[in-house]
């Protein structure tokens, strides 16, 4: 089954991920992350803050390979990237000052975990 997201950002973030995953020099984690996205948007994950605050230390890097919804409370401060953000969940991050970037930026950094 073929996968085309009406979003163009989120097509090309899928299209930049199956290359990596792609060959002799592909990346482990581009590879999973591409499992992940390659799915329709119902069978995507949602991740709630509480659980990124559950998971992470301050400081950590995490990829959240679907939306991040704002039930719960970060204490500490984290770099989250992920394909989508509801409103709330950006208003949350940035109050507590935690740092969001694009998946792409994120995988140049080390030490970065997937949170499902």
């Amino acid at each position: 089954m073929k996968i085309t997201p009406e979003r163009n950002d989120i097509r090309e973030t899928i299209a930049m991920l199956k290359e990596m995953s792609k060959g002799e020099n592909a990346k482990p984690i581009a590879k999973k992350l591409y499992e992940l996205l390659a799915v329709p948007r119902r069978q995507r994950t949602s991740v709630n803050l509480y659980k990124i605050a559950k998971y992470t230390k301050d400081g950590d890097n995490v990829i959240v390979p679907g939306k991040v919804l704002s039930k719960g409370v970060l204490d500490h401060k984290v770099n989250i990237a992920a394909l989508e953000f509801s409103e709330s969940a950006m208003e949350a991050i940035s109050r507590n000052g935690s740092a969001t970037s694009s998946i792409k930026e994120m995988l140049g950094k080390k030490n970065v975990r997937i949170i499902i």
